[in-house]
């Protein structure tokens, strides 16, 4: 992000304009554009088609000469352009959002870029969302390297070509099942009474629509019982589920390396994970008791 403006533009702050206008182009991880601007009518710019969004309200950015994060919030209303299913299905966490002015009656001499950050915190009502943006700095707080933990770290079917680098390095195709919806209760909660799996077997996994309104959506499935083929999933889908939408399905994880890693999958080669590490009960434990009273 160049902090550069050219010389028409600072004429412009230099008179006190007030025919300033800041814009704000987020990008999601899906390429999806929302693109809005403060300015009281639409502008086109480098291509880019800024809308004037009715109740969008920013708020000051603060930022320092260090390597401080720049924090900033932006509030709006919900509309057809951005939902409030769409924040609880996750498309817009870690979106790149761009912060710049312009002088919407001189789009040609150029821009002012004030901030490039990422999506962080995302709170939603009925009506409003509340989005904190967080700056590029943010990256650079983040845990370099791989912290110690009894569950295993990696994305269940990840695949490694390289002997040296981690994986899962199960193959899902084979795993992997397809089927067809026989009841719907609402956006997360449907069954598919063909299934017999035993209970769990597709729990932590992930259900892909291959037809209806949902096709090609996806989503982690936070609970699946034989007992006539039960499906939960952790987030609603976006649009309504229907008898006879099909789907694909594979089976989930829970990074246990007893119960998932050696007797599900018979993985045990590539578990990430340290399961003969003391937990903080043994560890704080004194006189021998390990954490207990006794």
């Amino acid at each position: 992000m160049s902090k550069t403006i050219s010389i028409p533009l600072k004429a412009d702050y230099a008179l006190g304009s007030t025919t300033l206008a800041r814009c704000w182009k987020a990008t999601r991880k899906d390429g999806f554009v929302l693109a809005v601007t403060t300015c009281a009518r639409d502008l086109l710019f480098e291509g880019v088609l800024y809308r004037a969004a009715e109740g969008f309200i920013p708020k000051a950015i603060s930022q320092e000469a260090s390597a401080a994060v720049a924090n900033t919030e932006v509030e709006g209303f919900l509309s057809d352009d951005i939902t409030e299913l769409e924040f609880e299905a996750g498309l817009w966490d870690g979106a790149t959002v761009e912060v710049f002015e312009v002088n919407y009656r001189a789009l040609v001499n150029g821009k002012l870029w004030i901030a490039t950050a990422t999506m962080g915190d995302i709170k939603v009502t009925r009506s409003a969302f509340n989005a904190e943006l967080r700056g590029l700095a943010q990256k650079l707080q983040k845990v370099v390297g791989r912290v110690v933990t009894k569950g295993c770290p990696w994305v269940f079917g990840s695949m490694s070509p390289n002997a040296w680098t981690a994986a899962c390095n199960k193959d899902l195709g084979p795993l992997t099942v397809t089927g067809t919806l026989t009841s719907v209760t609402d956006l997360r909660t449907f069954a598919d009474s063909d299934r017999f799996e035993v209970d769990d077997w597709f729990g932590a996994g992930v259900i892909t629509f291959l037809t209806g309104a949902n096709a090609g959506e996806w989503l982690e499935v936070y609970s699946y019982a034989q007992s006539g083929g039960a499906f939960v999933t952790h987030l609603p889908f976006l649009n309504n589920l229907a008898v006879g939408d099909s789907y694909s399905l594979t089976p989930g994880c829970r990074k246990r390396y007893t119960e998932d890693c050696r007797t599900k999958h018979a993985n045990t080669n590539n578990f990430g994970g340290f399961d003969l590490v003391p937990g903080a009960d043994s560890v704080l434990g004194l006189g021998g008791t390990e954490g207990t009273n006794l």
